[in-house]
Formats: C-alpha cells, sequence, structure tokens
C-alpha cells in the first residue's frame, strides 16, 4: 500500500496545476498526479477560450505550441444577427488542450510529481486512519494509495467530492447541456470570437465560434434543459450550424456539461479539497473555468504542502483553502450568478432592439460597460445587481 503525501485525482487545468504547485511548495513531497484517461487532455470538452492575464499567471502563451489561436476582438450578436463588436475586449486565446493539458502535466512532472495515465480512483475511504485510502485501477490491477491529503480534480461528475461527503450535486436550472463542433471551411473573422444569445438559439445559454484557424472554428452552444422545448443540445446545434455554416464540413465533435452555479459551499474536509469545476469554480455567467480551475488548483497544491508540513491536515487547518478562494473569486462569482439571473428575464424582441441601438454608440466607444448601461436604462431592476461591476 503506498504512502503518498499529496495524490491528485484528475489532471486537467486545477489537478496539473495542484501537483505541480504542491511539489513546488514542497520538494521533498510525494506528489502523484491520477488520470483515469489514456492521455491527458483528451477527449476535449470545452470550447479551449481563456483570457489572457490569467493566463500569463502560469504560462507564456507567445509561440507556444498549445495555442491554436490569438483573440483580438469580442462580437456579440443578437437573435437576429445583428453583430455589436465591442471595443476595448483585451486579449484571450483559444488553447489545443490535448497540448496544453499535456504541457500542464508535463510541468508537474519535471517538477518531481508522478504522472499516472489510465489511473482511475474507484474508491475512497478513510477508517480512523489519519490518511485516506484511495483504490486506484490501472491497466487491469488495482492498488491502494493512502494519502495524507488528497485533491479532487475530477470534474463535474466529481467522486471524490462525495466519497469525502462534500455537498457537489448542482440544481438542474444551473447545469447547461452543451454541444460543440470543429467545423472546417466556414466564413468567419478568424480573429474574433463570437457569442449569440438568444431564447429560440440557446435557451438559457448561448452560442459560440471560437477560431482556431483561418476557416476552421469550435462552434457550439449550451442550454438549460429545464428552458428547452424539448430538443437536445446537439439538435439545436445543428438547427443553428444548418442556417449559419450550410456548408461547413464537422471534422470533431464533443458534448458535455457546464456547471453555471456558484462555488459548492464548502469545498474541504480533514484531508481533502477539491476544485476547479468540481467544485463548481466557474464564471456563471460566461461558463469559463479553465484560467479558474489553474488558480484553485494553486491554491490547493500550496495549502496540502503548507498543511503537511505543519503537520496538521486537519479540516480546520484545510478551509483556509476555501476561505482564499472565495476572497480570490468565489465571492465574485456569486455576484455573476445574481447578474445571470436578472439576465435571463431578456426576451429575445429585447436582446434585438438593444443590438440596433447600441451601435449607434461610436464604436471606438462600444464598451462592455456601455452596452450594459443601455441594457439598464430597459431593465432597470438590473441597476442594484451590477452598477458595480459593469459601469
Amino acid at each position: 500500500m503506498p504512502d503518498v503525501d499529496v495524490l491528485v485525482v484528475g489532471a486537467g487545468p486545477a489537478g496539473a496545476v495542484a501537483a505541480w504547485q504542491a511539489k513546488l511548495a514542497g520538494p521533498e513531497l510525494d506528489v502523484v498526479l491520477l488520470e483515469r484517461d489514456r492521455a491527458v487532455g483528451s477527449p476535449v470538452r470545452c470550447a479551449e477560450g481563456v483570457g489572457d492575464a490569467g493566463l500569463r499567471e502560469f504560462v507564456n502563451p507567445d509561440g507556444a505550441d498549445w495555442v491554436s489561436r490569438k483573440i483580438t476582438d469580442v462580437i456579440f450578436e443578437a437573435p437576429d444577427d445583428t453583430q455589436v463588436v465591442l471595443a476595448n475586449s483585451g486579449l484571450g486565446w483559444v488553447l489545443d488542450r490535448t497540448r496544453f493539458d499535456a504541457f500542464l502535466a508535463a510541468q508537474a512532472g519535471a517538477a518531481g510529481a508522478a504522472v499516472l495515465v489510465g489511473a482511475e480512483a474507484t474508491a475512497m475511504s478513510r477508517n480512523g486512519d489519519q490518511r485516506w485510502q484511495v483504490r486506484v485501477k490501472q491497466r487491469g490491477t488495482e492498488e491502494t494509495y493512502r494519502a495524507r491529503v488528497v485533491v479532487g480534480a475530477d470534474g463535474v461528475e466529481t467522486m471524490v467530492g462525495r466519497w469525502a461527503g462534500l455537498e457537489t450535486r448542482v440544481p438542474a436550472r444551473d447545469m447547461e447541456s452543451c454541444a460543440q463542433y470543429v467545423l472546417q471551411g466556414i466564413d468567419f473573422n478568424p480573429d474574433a470570437i463570437y457569442l449569440q444569445f438568444s431564447n429560440a438559439i440557446a435557451p438559457g445559454g448561448y452560442a459560440w465560434i471560437f477560431p482556431k484557424g483561418v476557416g476552421v472554428a469550435n462552434v457550439g452552444l449550451g442550454i438549460v434543459a429545464l428552458r428547452s422545448d424539448g430538443r437536445n443540445a446537439q439538435q439545436y446545434l445543428d438547427a443553428w450550424v444548418a442556417r449559419r455554416f450550410p456548408n461547413g464540413a464537422r471534422t470533431g465533435y464533443t458534448v458535455g456539461g457546464v456547471i453555471v452555479h456558484t462555488t459548492i459551499k464548502k469545498t474541504y474536509g480533514d484531508g481533502v479539497m477539491i476544485a476547479g469545476d468540481a467544485a463548481h469554480m466557474i464564471n456563471p455567467l460566461s461558463g469559463g473555468g479553465i484560467n479558474n480551475a489553474m488558480k484553485a488548483g494553486r491554491l490547493a497544491g500550496c495549502t496540502a504542502a503548507a498543511a503537511i508540513r505543519a503537520g496538521d491536515t486537519s479540516e480546520r487547518r484545510l478551509a483556509g483553502y476555501h476561505h482564499a478562494w472565495m476572497e480570490l473569486l468565489g465571492e465574485d462569482h456569486l455576484k455573476y450568478y445574481r447578474i445571470k439571473q436578472a439576465l435571463e428575464h431578456m426576451d429575445d424582441a429585447f436582446l434585438n432592439a438593444l443590438a440596433h441601438t447600441v451601435n449607434r454608440i461610436a464604436p471606438n466607444k462600444r464598451t462592455l460597460g456601455r452596452v450594459f448601461t443601455h441594457a439598464l436604462i430597459k431593465h432597470p431592476q438590473l441597476i442594484p445587481l451590477a452598477a458595480r461591476f459593469f459601469v
């Protein structure tokens, strides 16, 4: 029964960074990173877009082989296809997650963590011991690891959180079903991401175009099933693609769920923390989670190393991880969630009228703040929720 200091379950951005940072903070610690799939980063289950500032906290994207496209513009589309090109939208990137996730895991390995692929955690218990016992299945054999701290970065369907007795359930209204194609041979601005909001096109969510190159993009949408007309996400996507890109060649397809909720009430217990999608650490407005996951992974890894060095991996000690996350981004996500709820009351007719009005603003002054100001004029109930953040 191998004894390890830190066992990280899941080698996505949260898990890879947690293992990497734990090893950097405590070089003498035994850190093991588990990935149940046969390759880190595959299959891809997201649109792969990130903001520049958050990304650069961890890595340099300039010239990296895990970057698909540099993004300089953001284009919002109304239900009637009216486009609003934002000014000063900031720099972003569309990643190649198969390479990016593998790169992060390699950083953890280079720091000294053991990275195991095709290794699935199948059970976890703590029977009076000061260590968690985690059963791991790999290549047809099973082995039990004894870990002083377990970091659960095992995604939306987290089992680590459940095994630890944490409340990780998601209300149905806050779970989006998503479908995405990789389309080739389509016409769009390859330096811009497109976001289209419409209850008819993507009820409860939005549709997107994230460029991966000239003429090729991730094209997808997310819906809230409770607000749909009975069709699933792929059927909504097929209808949208048939209208927008009837001649596009579909060379990739993925489906999945995105949590648009707030961070769970408790992300820690005795000798355990959960991070990233597993803890609902996702921006409820955008559904974006890559940079958030890396920031949570850094907090979890550093907290684990400090707790082990202090000889105290109790729930009380690890509570500091949760408090640090809430101060960093969690409290903001609570505010974004309330704004998201208010935005749900905007129907397609309002969104069309808003786009037409906003386009009267000079292009160089068409910022997100000004767009939202126009929304507030029409929907004053948004003012107490949003005025401090966008205006």
